[in-house]
This record gives C-alpha cells, sequence and structure tokens, in this order.
C-alpha cells in the first residue's frame, strides 16, 4: 500500500493511495536513513488500513500521532492521513469567545468583527465543532449573508475577509487544520451608490440650524477640515491650533499604530477658521479640547446630525460624517496633489482613490477639458468687440451651416451630444450626464 522513494540524492518520500486504484499521494520524509523510512512506512500502512477498515486507530499509532510535532503532523493532514488529529472538538461558540476576549483594536475595529462573529454564530450555531466547518459550509454561510441576511455585496466582501481572519487563530491555536474562508469569494468591498457629494449649500444650510458654536466647529471640522468624526475631533485641542501660522496638528488614533501616522498637520483652511474662533469665543476660560459640550458619551452625534438634516428640511445621505469628510478631499483633488491632500486627510493615495474620490461637477470638468467654455467665452468676447466697429456694422458669427467644414462636420455627426450654441457658434453640451 505504500513505499519508500529515493530522490534528490538522499531525501526520502513516502507514495501511497488512501483506495485501491485511487490517486497516488506522497508525504516527503526529508533527508532520513533506511531504518527511518521503513519505521514510517509501515505506519503510513497502518494508517491506510483503518481508514479502509473504518476502525479507530491502536493505541501505539494513537500515542505516536499524539507525540509529532507539528510541522509533520502537518504534513499528514494535508495528505489525509491526521483528519482531526492534535485538533481539539472545540466548539464555535467557545472559540468565537475566546477571540473575542483576546481581540484587540480600536472601539470601531471590535464593531465591524462582531458584526461577522454574530454571522457566524447565526448561520454555524455555537454547538457546531470548529474543525467540522468545511469549505462547502464556508460557501453556504456566503450565500446565507447574501440571500437571507440581504446584505449589499461590500458588506458581503468585508465580512468574509473578518471571517478570514477569525480563522486564522482557530488555525494557530490547533483547533482548526485549515481556513475553509481561504478559497470563498468575497467580491468588491466598494459600494459606489453610497458615495455622495455634499455640496457647500447643503452645508450651509446645516450651519444656519446648528444648536450652537461648536456643533457648528463639529461640522466645519468634518466637511472643510476632512477630519474623521469623533475620534479625531474629539482629540483637537486647542493647542493644537496656531492662529497665526494657519496650521492645525490632527491626532488619529486610527493611523497611530503606523509609523510616523500618529499625528498630521493640516492647513487652517479659510472656510474653517471662522467657526473654529467663533466656537473659541464660546468656550469655558481653560477649556482643554475644542470639543467639550458635545463629547463622547454626552450625545450621539450621528443622531443629532439627523435632527439638523430634518430641521433643515434636507434629505439625509448614506455614511453622513464619511461623505463629509470624502467631499473635502474630493475638492481638495481639484487643487493640490494627491500626496499633499493625502497627507492633510491622512490616508493613502490608493485608498483616496479607491473610497473617497468623486466627481465634484463632472459636466464643468468635461468643457474645461475639452476647451468649450474657453471656445463660448472667446466667441462672446468676439461678438461684444463688433459691436463697437467704427462702421456701425455688427459682425455676426458664422451660422452652424458655415462651420461644418469636412473635417468637424463628421464629428458632430457622430457625436449627436453636441450641438450648436446658437449665435456664439461655438459648441455646448445637451447631455447633462457627460
Amino acid at each position: 500500500m505504500a513505499s519508500v522513494i529515493d530522490y534528490d540524492g538522499g531525501l526520502k518520500r513516502i507514495e501511497f493511495c488512501l483506495t485501491p486504484n485511487g490517486q497516488r499521494k506522497s508525504l516527503r520524509l526529508g533527508r532520513v536513513n533506511a531504518k527511518t523510512a521503513k519505521f514510517w512506512q509501515d505506519k503510513v500502512e497502518a494508517i491506510i488500513g483503518d481508514l479502509l477498515a473504518d476502525k479507530p486507530h491502536d493505541s501505539e499509532v494513537s500515542k505516536w500521532l499524539g507525540r509529532m510535532d507539528e510541522s509533520m503532523l502537518k504534513r499528514m493532514r494535508a495528505v489525509g492521513l491526521a483528519d482531526g488529529v492534535g485538533l481539539s472538538q472545540t466548539t464555535l461558540g467557545e472559540f468565537l469567545d475566546r477571540y473575542t476576549t483576546n481581540m484587540t483594536g480600536k472601539p470601531g475595529t471590535r464593531i465591524f468583527y462582531g458584526h461577522t462573529i454574530a454571522n457566524l454564530r447565526e448561520y454555524f450555531t455555537p454547538q457546531r465543532a470548529v474543525r467540522d466547518i468545511s469549505n462547502q459550509d464556508a460557501d453556504g454561510w456566503r450565500a446565507w449573508m447574501v440571500e437571507h441576511e440581504k446584505l449589499s455585496p461590500a458588506t458581503v466582501a468585508r465580512r468574509v475577509v473578518a471571517a478570514r481572519t477569525v480563522w486564522k487563530a482557530a488555525i494557530r491555536w490547533n483547533l482548526a487544520g485549515s481556513n475553509p474562508f481561504a478559497g470563498v469569494k468575497g467580491g468588491t468591498q466598494e459600494n459606489e451608490s453610497r458615495k455622495v457629494f455634499i455640496d457647500r449649500d447643503t452645508i450651509a444650510k446645516l450651519l444656519d440650524v446648528a444648536s450652537d458654536p461648536e456643533w457648528r466647529a463639529i461640522i466645519a471640522l468634518a466637511r472643510f477640515g476632512g477630519l474623521r468624526i469623533p475620534s479625531e475631533i474629539f482629540a483637537l485641542r486647542w493647542q493644537d491650533i496656531d492662529w497665526h501660522v494657519g496650521k492645525m496638528i490632527v491626532h488619529s488614533c486610527k493611523t497611530e499604530h503606523h509609523a510616523g501616522k500618529a499625528m498630521r498637520v493640516v492647513p487652517l483652511f479659510e472656510e474653517l477658521r471662522p467657526h473654529l474662533l467663533a466656537c473659541f469665543e464660546a468656550a469655558e476660560v481653560g477649556a482643554e479640547y475644542v470639543v467639550s459640550k458635545h463629547r463622547l458619551g454626552g450625545m450621539n452625534l450621528r443622531t443629532q446630525l439627523e435632527r439638523f438634516i430634518t430641521r433643515a428640511k434636507l434629505t439625509a445621505w448614506p455614511r453622513l460624517w464619511q461623505n463629509m469628510r470624502a467631499s473635502r478631499e474630493s475638492e481638495l483633488m481639484r487643487q493640490y496633489d494627491l500626496t499633499t491632500v493625502c497627507r492633510w486627510i491622512g490616508n493613502s493615495p490608493a485608498i483616496a482613490a479607491k473610497h473617497y474620490a468623486m466627481s465634484v461637477d463632472l459636466n464643468a470638468d468635461f468643457q474645461r477639458a475639452s476647451g468649450i467654455g474657453q471656445a463660448q467665452q472667446k466667441a462672446q468676447q468676439k461678438a461684444q468687440q463688433s459691436g463697437d466697429c467704427s462702421d456701425g456694422q455688427r459682425m455676426t458669427s458664422p451660422s452652424p451651416e458655415s462651420e461644418k467644414t469636412p473635417q468637424n462636420a463628421g464629428f458632430v455627426d457622430a457625436c449627436p451630444a453636441l450641438a450648436t450654441a446658437g449665435e456664439t457658434g461655438a459648441w455646448a453640451i445637451q447631455d447633462s450626464n457627460l
């Protein structure tokens, strides 16, 4: 049933079949002598015999497997000779309780993993043995989140990745032999439908209905400062603001574990300064933090912001605070290079492009890129100058038919989104979706 093979000048492996006429598998032994190789061959044949007879191993084989080091045991499991050996019968509930107890990270991270852990408990049940959860079970869990829980593709993708991370701990703790979620297709973690650019008119209405200067400062810090809410605004102190130099130091607990990312210097943007000054004037003498009245535990910032949105007769948008921050970064990208903007906002160019960047005014950008706006302006200037001709005759811009040269006539026919602009003779965009 098993044979010893010599290869590569002294290395040995055992080749065998788990079933009659089945696919041959091999177990690498490394550089061992003939006596040791024969010992392993006998043990492998005994294990195969027990598997074919569907009976438990005798005490000698069981003790030998129990004393085996983890690296060799992994090789045995990989070829089907030690399924379940060395793995405890820990239940999923016990494992997840242990994982939660040992979990480190920020409160937001714990909440994120908590959602995934709750899904694992609900689908598999706490009584299920960790070692018994298979690749097929993991695929079923993902399908359940899509079909039963009706979660968005981005949420499903994030929770699949989180489940992989959780199971890595099960493998390290010798509770599982492999990661059933490793091959599960997560999908994209992006959700473009939840990206909404918050324009300045909307923010102006919010500021008008905000209850006090501190709340107006919170809104301004989110939309014009690009700070994370609530962690970065709660860490901002008055001593972090340099009014004369025009900068503020932002402390970020989210990125502090990365070298050199515990803090960043952000310009005191002109849209932000008046709201911070008003908040400073209204603050109590000796106040340390910019946000002191509405700190952690004192108010749910999202709930209160929703009240302001209702009071301003606006419609709430997805990711209330995050989209304010993303809108600010998208604005800054139009004026400054990406590396500089990312330093101010506190993320990487890859993250900014994937999760933050949004089109501010696609139609205006199209006109500017194609030169249409400049052509219209020049045509208007030319028409105005023609009105001042000394001979009293007004110059008229050529008709659309007169401008259709053989070259641009074909272009117009191929692009129905372009039309003539009347008396100016310039091209204008008709399709507002461009």
